[in-house]
């Protein structure tokens, strides 16, 4: 099924809009065919393969999700089902008291759900808690709220929601960004989990302020409200009447269950002998298999070299660093070289507590990727055959980005075309003033209409000039 949909992608692909003198353009014109039809067909098919795309997706997420559940099928633990849960337990400072009968039966529902999965966040437990217990005491954090990020991500700072939620601790790209976490074309950082549990310390810190100052001094509460959100919260306190988490009814079953499930994962994690005949191995703490070291660069870097450098190698490196973007070879044939690459900026990098760093290589290469650039992987030039499917599919992004990036209005490209990949959709940092190209238009004829030299504009636009032919389509946008 999946060669069949790339076949057809490839066949929407091979559509044709112009001849020329030159360079063989990529698509070819059509006899009889206007232009403004062949704009509207070339609209459609783009559409279909987006739609393809989302297509690709879905039956790659079910794969994975059948995957998954296959793996958990094989490798349950056994349990004693005759496991009594407690009476009542303390968390986050609050008591359950579970002798009412409707709590503890909504309880051992959620215990029940939560077993499926102790054999993987548990030995997890080992290399995160540590260091999630580190950040969380330096934000005067509740100790409990720790089993939050169990809830969230079994532990996991590759994790991911079908809605776009990423990392250990599930955050949204808007809401990650706004506590500070860098997200683009070369890291995540919400997968980095310092930096992300930081944030998510944050995050509840203000939730407990907030509703704090609207009478609700309840770590429950900011507990709910990282999947509820605040407002909606004190919302619920507003229509209710009440302040205490065990007062209000939520609107999301969700949201309340949120704090139900942390409650049943500690049960767990304090029960394990009791509830699996065995305490299960922990992972080595990340604070011990680590050292941090600090790097910073001024352009786009591979970190090959500097990983070899520190004793170490760069699959390690990315091992200990899953916020790095790394491109892989995964179901497609079509991919670039696996590289492991770093934008401008100070990070600070885990490496393996055992790699030596060898000082007289570092500081040649450190004074190296202090080096400015245009950018690593930042354009394709387009070769003859290349179609913009393809050409994503390398790079892995989308055919909308490449046209948003370069201002292309349809499927031509040409051999020898410069295509930006990575970077802000406008082709200019420091002028929004463009020219829309209209049908008979040259660049000499539009540099002498805006006062500006020809080479300006093919500069300035990314454009290539082969033998003194320049090509540029109606409605592309030229920056000046």
């Amino acid at each position: 099924m999946k060669y069949f949909l790339l076949i057809l992608i490839i066949l929407f692909n091979g559509c044709a809009l112009l001849n020329f003198s030159g360079p063989d353009p990529i698509i070819e014109a059509k006899p009889n065919i206007t232009e403004d039809s062949l704009k509207t067909e070339l609209t459609l098919k783009d559409k279909e393969i987006e739609q393809l795309y989302f297509q690709l997706d879905e039956m790659n997420y079910t794969i994975d999700s059948l995957k998954q559940s296959l793996e958990i099928s094989n490798s349950r633990v056994a349990y004693d089902p005759e496991f009594q849960l407690p009476t009542s337990i303390i968390f986050a400072g609050r008591l359950f008291d579970l002798s009412n009968e409707r709590l503890y039966a909504k309880l051992e529902q959620i215990y029940e759900q939560e077993l499926q999965s102790a054999h993987k966040f548990i030995p997890r437990s080992g290399k995160y808690f540590p260091l999630i217990e580190q950040i969380f005491a330096q934000y005067d954090i509740p100790d409990d709220v720790k089993y939050l990020a169990v809830v969230e991500s079994r532990l996991s700072p590759l994790a991911y929601s079908r809605v776009g939620a990423v990392g250990m601790w599930q955050f949204m790209s808007a809401t990650a960004r706004g506590f500070g976490l860098k997200i683009d074309d070369f890291v995540d950082e919400r997968k980095n989990v310092i930096k992300s549990t930081a944030a998510a310390a944050k995050f509840l810190q203000n939730n407990y302020d907030y509703l704090s100052s609207r009478g609700a001094e309840d770590w429950l509460l900011a507990v709910s409200a990282y999947n509820a959100g605040a407002g909606n919260i004190a919302k619920a306190m507003r229509e209710q009447g009440g302040s205490d988490f065990f007062d209000l009814i939520m609107k999301s079953d969700e949201s309340h269950n949120f704090v139900w499930r942390a409650v049943a994962t500690k049960i767990i994690f304090e029960n394990q002998e009791e509830i699996f005949g065995m305490k299960f191995e922990l992972d080595e703490s990340l604070l011990t298999q680590t050292r941090a070291v600090e790097l910073t660069l001024k352009g786009y870097h591979k970190i090959d070299e500097w990983a070899k450098a520190q004793g170490t190698v760069v699959s390690r490196v990315w091992e200990y660093n899953p916020w790095i973007k790394i491109y892989q070879r995964e179901r497609s044939k079509y991919s670039a070289v696996n590289d492991v690459i770093l934008p401008p900026g100070e990070f600070t990098i885990l490496l393996p507590i055992d790699s030596e760093p060898n000082e007289n290589e570092l500081v040649a290469i450190e004074r190296e990727l202090l080096q400015e650039n245009n950018g690593y992987f930042t354009q394709h030039i387009v070769q003859k055959g290349d179609t913009l499917y393809d050409i994503a599919r390398k790079y892995r992004t989308s055919i909308t980005k490449i046209k948003n990036l370069n201002g292309l209005h349809s499927n031509v490209i040409y051999p020898g075309q410069k295509l930006k990949l990575f970077g802000s959709t406008s082709v200019s940092s420091d002028s929004d003033k463009y020219y829309v190209v209209k049908s008979g238009d040259s660049v000499s004829v539009i540099s002498k209409k805006l006062g500006v030299s020809s080479n300006h504009l093919i500069s300035k636009n990314n454009l290539t000039n082969n033998n003194g032919i320049v090509l540029i389509t109606p409605g592309q946008k030229l920056y000046y």
